[in-house]
């Protein structure tokens, strides 16, 4: 009995390793807002997004003040996402675009969580096919 709940203590603590603190995302839209993906990917993102669109985002919840990255993935969710195919990385206000940061040509960019503890985290890729072989997330 001993072994085992030792077994599954183990188990249990390399899960929470392996995955790291994220955001409670489970939503990415298109630009124009009419394509969602409600799917999870790997390592804590959502994707992998859809075709027809060059421009994709998420909101994800932060704890005001802490460090964060957002990160555009592989379809896997876990890699870091080719940059030459991204031609911008943003991080702003979902309720009134202040930007927080910016990066060109990155797969990921960080930032200080804001006061409102809110973001949008956007990708927008170098063809609008692009999208099914990236996830966004935000850690």
């Amino acid at each position: 009995m001993q072994f085992s709940s030792l077994f599954s203590l183990l188990i249990a603590a390399a899960v929470v390793v392996a995955n790291p603190t994220v955001s409670n995302v489970l939503e990415a839209r298109s630009a124009d807002g009419q394509v969602d993906v409600l799917k999870r990917s790997g390592c804590g993102s959502t994707g992998p997004l859809g075709p027809g669109h060059y421009k994709w985002w998420i909101v994800a919840s932060c704890t005001p003040g802490a460090p964060m990255t957002c990160e555009a993935t592989d379809a896997t969710g876990c890699v870091p996402g080719d940059p030459s195919k991204i031609g911008s990385l943003e991080v702003d206000d979902p309720n009134d675009t202040t930007q927080y940061a910016v990066a060109q040509f990155q797969s990921s960019v960080g930032f200080i969580c804001p006061a409102n503890g809110q973001v949008r985290c956007e990708a927008n890729f170098e063809d609008n096919y692009d999208g099914p072989n990236y996830s966004l997330r935000v850690f």
